[in-house]
């Protein structure tokens, strides 16, 4: 009941912690608006690919297998002064990878190798603020941010193999204890280039939340891709 009542109250508090986030951003990207004389406001789209992984922290001889993933969408891009501009995508997301590990007790009695593959598909919303080094039209960019993941569909497959009183090798599908959470916070850096409206972008992002609620001891599952995307803005 007492780790029921934590576990609530935290969710609670981590959602009024994303309200108040998100509306601070919102407020501090109106006063760059209404403050800036530079004025530059471009509109564009993105798209491109991420080489996804699953990171498993406390799982015996866990070994990624990462998978190659969509990415694309809109973006936002507001120049408030000449070497920096706030960036905001609305895209969708890919992640997920597939990965082994050692279960010690599998039925309580067999070690086991268990695989499981986990397919996420998120909604995701990057708030990027950027460094330029260049002029108005042509310029290199150097990123950093917060992602605001929201899953929108998942597929899941598993097996263990283990080696039976006989000798023998057996493979048995394998539940999945939980289902996957339905939002991440990340943050990514990267960096990219822009040119005549053509935008080429590189960025590294870490989910902060467990892709599984997990319990004290049990092993933890996040987030991390790499992204390479290419995009177009047009605007003033």
């Amino acid at each position: 009941m007492v780790n029921h009542f934590l576990y609530f109250s935290g969710s609670i508090l981590k959602c009024q912690f994303m309200k108040l986030f998100q509306l601070v951003v919102v407020f501090i990207s109106l006063v760059m608006l209404s403050l800036s004389s530079y004025g530059q406001l471009r509109f564009g789209g993105k798209l491109g690919g991420a080489s996804t992984n699953l990171t498993g922290i406390g799982l015996p001889n866990f070994v990624p297998e990462p998978k190659i993933k969509f990415i694309g969408g809109a973006l936002v891009h507001y120049g408030f002064i000449k070497r920096m501009g706030l960036q905001a995508e609305f895209l969708y997301s890919g992640k997920g990878s597939a990965f082994s590990y050692t279960e010690e007790q599998y039925l309580g009695i067999y070690s086991g190798k268990v695989t499981m593959k986990q397919d996420l598909g998120y909604f995701a919303i990057p708030t990027m603020l950027q460094f330029k080094m260049g002029d108005r039209d042509n310029y290199f960019h150097i990123d950093g941010g917060l992602v605001f993941n929201f899953l929108v569909h998942e597929k899941f497959k598993g097996t263990v193999q283990i080696v039976n009183d006989k000798g023998e090798e057996v493979i048995y599908d394998y539940p999945r204890k939980r289902s996957p959470n339905t939002y991440d916070l990340g943050y990514a850096f990267g960096f990219g280039l822009l040119a005549n409206g053509l935008n080429f972008d590189f960025r590294l992002e870490f989910g902060t939340d467990e892709v599984f609620d997990t319990e004290e001891g049990d092993p933890k599952i996040l987030n991390k891709s790499f992204q390479v995307s290419v995009g177009y803005t047009f605007g003033r």
